[in-house]
């Protein structure tokens, strides 16, 4: 566990890239939901950070060195002017390095939909690609992060130039392996079971639209598409496991506040509300029944 840079309260994951709006080493340069180009710079060292991302991200160190050490056991570092792909659903641990100097990177990220755009006519039948990867940087890709530091977007800030400024980068990502690594990506993610999805995920702060996203769905086809398969609003459903899962860590003896933070409640209020709406009465008074 560590604290959360916002709020300074324990957290078990960042979920990406909504976490970072508001941390004041973060500027967010143009964003829309789940996707954003943002520029971080640090002067100490942000050691074992876990995260999970909904959208596909590029970082590009400035300066510094970015290490991320993947579930699988891999372990990939990047440094001044290197680039790394990391895609949708990645659930690793990072550690953002600031040597002497500090750290400035800046940070892309893209959905399923700024991707389908980007790729729209390309397929391979090589999908075997890993999927986190370092990318080739090019005079190009230096240039267009020059440009992005030097220009003010702050009275143009909306979705139509976000997409143009991100399928801008892609478009200069020459490397001869990015289009089959983030088609391999897509092709993986596509179509994921909805349950599995969310019983994996679960006890993480997120959102609906995080779960759709992470799916490869749009927000509406993923809500259409669970309630004609279980009668019921994913919403419901989400609160519903959440609960029962709580209630038997209650069983065992947890806290109420741990119980909720270990489900994905960061507000006991709110736990104590919807555990309520399950079982007709609080925890405190389902403990009391017990004695």
């Amino acid at each position: 566990m560590y604290r959360d840079e916002i709020k300074g309260t324990k957290i078990k994951s960042f979920i990406l890239p909504k976490a970072l709006y508001d941390l004041e080493s973060v500027s967010k340069i143009l964003f829309d939901e789940d996707n954003c180009i943002l520029h971080k710079k640090l002067s100490e060292d942000l050691i074992n950070i876990e995260k999970l991302i909904v959208s596909h991200s590029i970082v590009y160190v400035v300066y510094g060195k970015v290490q991320v050490n993947t579930y699988d056991g891999d372990e990939i570092t990047i440094s001044n002017g290197e680039m790394l792909f990391m895609p949708r659903d990645s659930y690793l641990i990072s550690d953002f390095i600031t040597k002497n100097n500090g750290l400035e990177v800046f940070i892309l990220f893209f959905n399923h939909e700024i991707v389908e755009k980007f790729l729209d006519g390309f397929h391979t039948n090589n999908t075997n690609k890993n999927t986190i990867c370092k990318l080739t940087t090019t005079d190009n890709v230096k240039h267009y992060f020059n440009n992005i530091r030097q220009m003010d977007f702050r009275n143009f800030n909306n979705s139509s130039l976000l997409e143009i400024k991100l399928l801008e980068f892609l478009h200069l990502v020459v490397d001869t392996q990015f289009k089959e690594t983030l088609f391999a990506s897509e092709i993986g993610k596509q179509r994921r079971n909805i349950e599995q999805l969310m019983l994996e995920h679960y006890d993480k702060n997120l959102s609906i639209s995080d779960f759709a996203s992470l799916s490869g769905r749009s927000l509406s086809t993923f809500n259409r598409e669970f309630k004609q398969k279980y009668i019921k609003t994913p919403k419901q459903w989400l609160i519903e496991i959440k609960i029962h899962k709580a209630k038997k860590l209650l069983d065992e003896g947890l806290s109420v506040t741990d119980s909720a933070f270990e489900v994905g409640y960061q507000n006991v209020s709110h736990f104590i509300k919807a555990y309520k709406s399950i079982y007709d009465k609080t925890p405190k008074e389902m403990q009391k029944n017990q004695f």
